[in-house]
């Protein structure tokens, strides 16, 4: 008798059977947590037992997402472009939540273009917001985290960090500085018990990818290259996200979990020559 486990993930919100709860009692601060992807996350953990803290910059649009959340939700209004914020709003989570046992550093805008165009300003509001908030953040969690015996950061990268591509030299360059910095707290931290995982992200469908893959031919180009032959969904990151903040990778700290289907372990077709 042959089994076939299936590739495709339903969503949770479709899932009524009860689920253990891998984080009862746990505590998490989700940057980003209201929208998109960040707020798929924060659902995620929540629903496995934390009490969750979310950020963003619309205290409204949090507001009216923490009432869909179990476990009484604390919500932080906080601009990541801003200097001072990063620390502030990790000094306002463990005020709030009394501790801060896992951190998802998700919060992160785009920028794709042209590099000639690229401008100083660019760079600096990019590099902002996508590296300097998650390594100020993750240093302050992981001080915290080794006073109390240990804990879990996941710093969510891309595909783009890895591989490159056209266009995207600043994003990818933000992303691939964010890899090697997980590696490098993941060393500095583990011997007091912090782990530091990243989970790396290819083209999923979200309010601000909906436009591009709306067209057919660009959402079937991109399907061709993944293996799994679909797109992934923010609920397969969230569930690779709840994986990494557990008890389960208790053992795993210093890695990059690609989460793209399989397109990380595939290269372009070879170009016949004559």
């Amino acid at each position: 008798m042959t089994t076939t486990v299936s590739s495709t993930r339903p969503s949770s919100d479709a899932v009524q059977a009860p689920v253990p709860a891998p984080l009862q009692g746990a505590t998490v601060l989700v940057t980003g947590g209201g929208r998109g992807l960040g707020a798929t996350i924060s659902r995620r953990l929540a629903v496995a037992g934390a009490r969750v803290a979310i950020t963003g910059r619309n205290e409204g649009a949090l507001a009216a997402w923490a009432e869909q959340l179990p476990n009484d939700p604390v919500v932080l209004a906080a601009d990541m472009a801003d200097p001072e914020a990063p620390r502030a709003l990790f000094d306002r989570a463990v005020e709030a939540l009394g501790s801060v046992d896992v951190l998802v550093n998700n919060a992160g805008i785009g920028h794709f273009g042209a590099s000639a165009a690229l401008t100083a300003q660019d760079v600096d509001a990019l590099l902002a917001v996508n590296l300097r908030a998650p390594l100020l953040l993750a240093a302050a969690a992981a001080a915290h985290m080794a006073g109390r015996g240990g804990g879990s950061v996941v710093n969510i990268t891309s595909g783009l960090g890895e591989t490159g591509g056209a266009g995207s030299v600043l994003y990818g360059a933000s992303k691939g500085g964010l890899d090697a910095a997980t590696r490098a707290l993941a060393a500095e931290w583990g011997p007091r018990q912090v782990r530091v995982n990243g989970v790396r992200v290819s083209l999923i469908r979200t309010d601000a990818s909906a436009a591009l893959l709306d067209d057919e031919a660009v959402r079937e180009g991109f399907v061709s290259t993944i293996p799994l032959g679909r797109l992934g969904t923010v609920d397969d990151i969230a569930e690779a996200v709840l994986f990494l903040a557990a008890p389960a990778s208790a053992f795993i700290t210093g890695q990059i979990l690609n989460v793209d289907g399989g397109t990380s372990t595939t290269a372009p077709a070879p170009v016949a020559q004559d």
